[in-house]
């Protein structure tokens, strides 16, 4: 039993994180996620923190948990998609990317990702598909939008050989 309250431990792990002190971070997030009724916020905080630190089972367990919660929440479903992606189930990936893109058709990552997920099966024109909406819609300086035209320069320097 923790002297302090579910919600301080929560501030303390944010302010962990926030100075690289994982090992501390993840301690007061278990003390949290060990509680009756752990505060969402707790899940997924925990979920990144173990993707963070390469272990992409136990942060796929997590955001499943969360999104049981929150069924809609963007980012903790791209996030799960990324934990799947980082280990080997990029099919199961790409079913998250897919159903992100349904909700919003310009999701820069989720655009990114799934066209380098098509581009890795041999699926250059579903690739340059996405590839064509994230540079159309995301702004030239958006990290994806750099990653994209990367992405299709290497498509299209495939095509040439």
């Amino acid at each position: 039993m923790s002297v302090f309250a579910p919600d301080e431990l929560v501030a303390l792990a944010r302010h962990h994180i926030d100075s690289n002190r994982l090992d501390l971070a993840l301690e007061k997030l278990k003390l949290v996620l060990a509680g009756n009724a752990p505060e969402p916020e707790a899940i997924a905080m925990t979920a990144r923190l173990y993707a963070q630190l390469g272990l992409p089972r136990r942060a796929q367990e997590l955001f499943q948990h969360y999104l049981a919660l929150h069924p809609d929440a963007p980012t903790e479903q791209f996030q799960l998609a990324m934990a799947y992606f980082n280990d080997g189930q990029a099919e199961q990936a790409q079913v998250l990317w897919e159903a992100i893109l349904e909700r919003d058709p310009v999701h820069p990552p989720a655009l990114y990702f799934s066209a380098l997920h098509q581009a890795r099966q041999g699926k250059a024109q579903d690739a340059r598909r996405h590839l064509d909406v994230l540079l159309q819609s995301a702004a030239s300086s958006n990290l994806y939008a750099e990653r994209g035209r990367e992405l299709l320069q290497s498509l299209d320097s495939a095509t040439q050989q």
